[in-house]
């Protein structure tokens, strides 16, 4: 079962300057003296330090926040000063972090002057490589799990997050539309999601690009390759941008042609699903419901569920917490924004997946995705 439940502090109105704040009143009630976070050359999968700081695309840098005073930004010395300009922290210090045992004792004298020498210091265990997780070690402190803790926090989206989001959707949206004005010209896939992607890059960046057609949709997830997208089937398209390190996750089912009644069935039964899915979802309603809702309609159709969950996060990952499945207890609440994507895939046959980006209201649902984006 996943452990994560819903918190009972309000994260919606955080910003960047009181985030800290946030983090340091979960550090005091768990006991904990500080956090600290390294994240070596995984700058664009590591998101811990931007959420900490609002600076993105550090490599080789790490964060120390004490429980009761100011934190600090340790970063590659020629970061310094980009780093200063885009931090949330104030206290930003360019230091030699290469090899990562220079890194590691420039952490050392930051616990030191902290008071953190030899106490007991949180960590995003879910970030953090083993490598790091020695290091620390040798610097006689006690490393405690504190994943959880922040996972909580990221799960609830504030205003500022949501508008990076919206933003990312509208974009995905226009990528999808142009996908379908091209469909006639019986481009190749990779041709379909070369020409999504850049304009994408035109207006944000693009996280990610899945195109899918006939036989190929029937695999859930299936990188493009030269087969044309033209005769009569369905056409997947699945791809999320990315704005100011904020991501949008959006699928559509395309008709190509005139398929055969059959497959333009299906795409309908999981229009239902989605929309199912959507009624359920508002503060309060564990996420097993949503994804039951969804799953009750693909049942009773007949055709096949879909080995993968009916839908996850969105935010500083394309995939991230709340899972919204069963076997999973945590309980939406405002601020949550959620991807749901039922599918079905008939194997060597055809496929169909609809995603739709949501935001989680204190009276329902908000549909993230373009409202003039139809759902198939």
């Amino acid at each position: 079962m996943n452990a994560i439940r819903s918190s009972s502090e309000d994260y919606s109105e955080l910003t960047n300057a009181n985030r800290i704040e946030a983090i340091q009143r979960k550090l005091q009630m768990s006991g904990l003296d500080g956090f600290v976070h390294y994240q070596t050359g995984r700058a664009k999968e590591n998101v811990t330090i931007p959420y900490l700081t609002g600076v993105r695309g550090l490599e080789d840098s790490g964060v120390i926040i004490p429980a009761s005073s100011e934190p600090v930004l340790l970063v590659k010395d020629f970061e310094e000063s980009r780093a200063k300009r885009q931090s949330s922290l104030a206290d930003v210090r360019g230091v030699t972090t290469l090899p990562i045992e220079r890194a590691i004792a420039s952490i050392g004298e930051v616990f030191k002057e902290k008071g953190l020498a030899g106490k007991r210091i949180g960590i995003d265990e879910s970030e953090l490589t083993v490598e790091v997780y020695n290091k620390l070690l040798s610097l006689g402190v006690s490393i405690v799990p504190f994943a959880t803790e922040l996972i909580s926090m990221r799960m609830v989206k504030t205003a500022a997050e949501v508008k990076r989001i919206r933003e990312a959707a509208a974009i995905a949206g226009a990528a999808i539309e142009k996908v379908r004005s091209l469909v006639p010209e019986g481009l190749e896939e990779r041709e379909l999601a070369a020409e999504a992607s850049n304009l994408m890059q035109r207006s944000g960046e693009a996280s990610f690009v899945s195109v899918q057609f006939g036989p190929n949709a029937s695999f859930p997830h299936h990188r493009g390759d030269s087969t044309r997208v033209r005769g009569d089937g369905l056409l997947v398209v699945d791809l999320g941008a990315n704005v100011e390190g904020y991501n949008s996750d959006i699928t559509r089912t395309l008709y190509v042609g005139s398929p055969s009644e059959r497959h333009r069935n299906i795409p309908d039964v999981i229009k239902l699903a989605v929309s199912d899915a959507i009624e359920k979802v508002r503060p309060g309603v564990p996420v097993k419901e949503v994804a039951l809702a969804a799953r009750r309609v693909i049942q009773n159709s007949g055709l096949p569920q879909p080995r993968h969950r009916i839908g996850h996060g969105i935010g500083l990952n394309v995939h991230e917490k709340p899972i919204v499945e069963e076997g999973f207890e945590y309980v939406l609440q405002a601020g949550n924004v959620i991807a749901i994507e039922p599918g079905t895939y008939l194997d060597g046959d055809t496929g169909s997946r609809i995603e739709v980006d949501l935001l989680v209201t204190e009276s329902g649902a908000e549909l993230l995705d373009p409202k003039s984006l139809p759902l198939l």
